[in-house]
């Protein structure tokens, strides 16, 4: 027996054993003991004692075997019992609907003036990001920090950082990734108890020992949970660290320049985050992602543009004058000044050119709509023609185009990330008896929609509606807006119609 064990951790690697492995083979031992107590104890070491070693190795194999490859499916199914954890119910029946009740909750204590949970501090700090689970909003402050920071997207760079960390730090974190993963192994087994032993019981035990297993189950998925809750302080805390420390070593591994100041480290991996997603960056930031050798250019140009210093020692005798040829005639000195300045002269003829070529021919001046664009309709490279039609992917429609129609880039919005619009719909919002606060507003951010209904003006008590995850694509009425032109998710069209007209809209938007 114990070869066997030792057999099995040998092709189990060390995380897997302790977070995964390990509680598997509790599992199946629990569900082994309800068996055994339902057909009888002594019957059953009577029925184990006759079947012979051979037997018994190859059970206790086969046993292992399986408790492997269902470890193995365990780790692969990991993240999406996280997820569901943290709270993202929307694939659940009523799921929406209880995420959106949970996360008011956790709104309403962040609220209250009264301390709330001790451990809000790690939460988003954006009230539109709350999930509805402490371990989501503990997961999701982790996720929002370096953004908040540093404008980096969490999500997406932590595969490019995590390579790039030393290996004292790695192991520190994956340390408390297993502490994390142990705890979700753990409450997830215990809510499987709950459902096998309890049926497993209640057809070979009493009705009291259904229920304890039940009640036994549910007890360890509360209590990994919560283990879960605790095991996620310390890895969020490794997450902001890895970000807040070990940053620049990104951009060192990837050859990119340092930024000189804090707003231009901002557009840096806001830049940087297109190319990850998108594939493409905005042309007019294009020298924000700090690609080698641009200062170093700027520093030849300025050295060699500069004027001799006055202090430097005179040329000479056999720097003024030529050498003689072999025939004995003297050569004429050879001016290198008038050489220098006409190859310049010729290279920023050249340079000039060339950049007119460039821009002339990636030029948006010749796109023309291949088939009638519909107002705020997502574009992809198939729907213009003309130089560098792949440039309109992901921007989106102001107005009508006509078919063959010139395409103006003014009619252009912004490029939204990838699918940012999916299950979205597009909706102009005009408050008839209510006011617009929509100063911060800009075509293409992601906002927070407040409505306030009018009581709340008049001292009596109101419970604002808040709509996430709302895509700003137009702003109307000029200089101050009075209409907005928004993308909300298809599901609360309706509600967003019918309290609209009369309440005060507020348009919420992150400060970066």
């Amino acid at each position: 027996m114990g070869g066997l064990v030792e057999a099995a951790s040998g092709v189990v690697d060390r995380r897997l054993l302790t977070t995964t492995f390990l509680p598997v083979l509790l599992f199946l031992g629990a569900l082994g003991a309800v068996g055994a107590a339902g057909a009888g104890w002594s019957e059953a070491a009577g029925w184990w004692s006759g079947l012979g070693v051979q037997v018994q190795v190859t059970l206790t194999g086969l046993v292992l075997a399986f408790a492997l490859l269902l470890s193995r499916l365990i780790a692969v199914q990991r993240v999406g019992l996280i997820r569901i954890y943290e709270g993202y119910w929307d694939a659940l029946p009523y799921g929406r609907r209880l995420a959106e009740r949970c996360r008011l909750r956790f709104a309403a204590t962040e609220d209250a003036s009264t301390p709330g949970d001790h451990r809000s501090h790690l939460y988003p700090a954006d009230e539109s990001r709350l999930m509805p689970t402490a371990l989501g909003n503990i997961l999701r402050g982790a996720e929002d920090h370096s953004r908040d920071r540093y404008a980096i997207d969490g999500v997406t760079a932590w595969p490019r950082l995590y390579p790039t960390l030393p290996e004292s730090f790695q192991q520190t974190f994956a340390s408390a990734a297993g502490d994390l993963d142990l705890m979700i192994t753990v409450s997830g087994l215990g809510l499987a108890f709950s459902l096998l032993g309890g049926a497993l019981a209640a057809a070979l035990l009493p009705w009291y020992g259904a229920l304890l297993c039940c009640w036994a189950g549910l007890l360890i998925a509360w209590w990994g949970y919560r283990g879960a809750v605790r095991a996620a302080e310390p890895y969020g805390e490794l997450f902001r660290a890895a970000f807040d420390v070990y940053r620049w070593t990104l951009l060192d591994t990837m050859g990119l320049r340092r930024p000189a100041e804090y707003h231009a480290e901002a557009e840096q991996w806001r830049q940087l985050d297109k190319l990850w997603i998108v594939g493409a960056v905005d042309s007019e930031h294009v020298a924000s992602l700090g690609f080698p050798g641009s200062e170093q250019d700027v520093r030849t140009k300025a050295a060699s543009a500069s004027p001799p210093d006055e202090d430097h020692d005179p040329p000479s005798p056999a720097e003024t004058h030529a050498a003689p040829e072999a025939g004995g005639r003297r050569v004429r000195p050879l001016r290198l000044a008038p050489w220098l300045v006409a190859a310049a002269v010729t290279l920023g003829i050249v340079m000039a050119g060339g950049s007119l070529a460039v821009r002339s021919f990636t030029s948006p001046s010749g796109w023309k709509a291949v088939h009638a664009l519909r107002p705020f309709q997502v574009l992809t490279a198939a729907d213009v023609s003309g130089p560098s039609a792949a440039a309109v992917a992901g921007r989106y429609t102001l107005r009508h185009v006509a078919e063959g129609a010139p395409v103006d880039p003014a009619v252009l919005g912004p490029r939204l990330p990838y699918g940012v619009t999916d299950g979205k719909a597009v909706v102009t919002l005009r408050p008839r008896n209510g006011r617009l606060f929509a100063d911060g507003g800009a075509r293409g951010t992601m906002a927070t929609l407040r409505l306030v209904p009018p009581s709340a003006e008049r001292g009596r008590p109101a419970t604002p509606l808040i709509f996430t995850d709302v895509m700003v694509l137009d702003l109307l009425g000029g200089t101050v807006p009075t209409g907005l032109v928004i993308a909300v998710p298809a599901w609360r069209l309706q509600e967003l119609l019918s309290h609209a007209g009369d309440s005060d809209v507020y348009l919420v938007t992150a400060m970066r």
